[in-house]
């Protein structure tokens, strides 16, 4: 199969989705906190295998019984890790309020208080209105309707960039962003790449927004790559960016959601 037939499969897949997504309206839930994708994943994973593995029920009964135990010291993280997933399946405003005090606690497991949390908030109002929600949750979490991006945007070759292209590329963000109804959290600037930290709705079409950044920036004299980087997985180290535009040009629009 050609590229170019794999991109469109995509693109139409990733319309889809959109389509899904904003048909949710306020029903959606999008974890705000940033975590880890793994931890995500383990979390899950760890959820599932308690609902195939046995009589659930009785699981989340026994949890409530031992609601406490989230406090003490002398119970191991992995029971707690449990012990938060049963609990995030109770439909009762008092469980939620235990996880919510142990979530504000800074614990090593702190992450995993953070899904069950949302997860139980997700199910208490799921039930309190009547219909089911749909919950979104990336590495880099979001805000409101809103998901959060992590953007390089790299000078060409044999470029540094200057004060004045910053504030080119700045501006122009600031603009297409705002039309968009997205926000800019974080601006950082290099000599050989410009970062942003921004939230957009979660049915912006990325490739439009960022092609007409780019392409409008480079009316004034051509000093970014066509190419750029765009996670919500995770902020990306000065390192971690310096190595990678070191080894290869960055693919362009990197990441998408989910």
């Amino acid at each position: 199969m050609k590229t170019e037939d794999i991109e469109n499969q995509d693109e139409q897949k990733w319309k889809s989705v959109n389509q899904l997504l904003s048909r949710a309206g306020s029903r959606l839930n999008i974890l705000e906190e940033e975590i880890d994708v793994e931890v995500q994943h383990q979390y899950m994973d760890l959820l599932e295998h308690l609902i195939k593995g046995g009589d659930f029920k009785a699981l989340r009964e026994d949890a409530i019984v031992h609601v406490q135990d989230l406090f003490d010291e002398a119970v191991d993280a992995e029971k707690k890790k449990t012990l938060l997933i049963l609990l995030s399946m109770v439909d009762d405003i008092s469980i939620y309020r235990s996880i919510e005090s142990f979530q504000k606690q800074d614990t090593p497991i702190k992450p995993w208080a953070t899904i069950a949390l949302q997860q139980s908030r997700m199910l208490i109002q799921s039930n309190l209105l009547d219909e089911s929600t749909v919950f979104v949750s990336t590495g880099l979490g979001g805000h409101d309707t809103l998901l959060r991006y992590f953007c390089v945007y790299v000078a060409n070759e044999g470029v540094t960039l200057q004060p004045f292209q910053w504030d080119i590329a700045q501006k122009e963000t600031e603009l297409v962003i705002s039309k968009s109804q997205g926000e800019i959290e974080q601006i950082e600037q290099f000599e050989k790449y410009i970062t942003f930290t921004l939230l957009l709705p979660i049915e912006a079409n990325l490739k439009e927004i960022f092609n007409s950044i780019i392409d409008e920036c480079n009316t004034y004299g051509n000093f970014l790559s066509e190419n750029i980087i765009i996670t919500n997985v995770k902020k990306l180290s000065t390192k971690e960016i310096e190595d990678f535009l070191e080894t290869k040009s960055p693919p362009k629009h990197k990441s998408r959601p989910f």
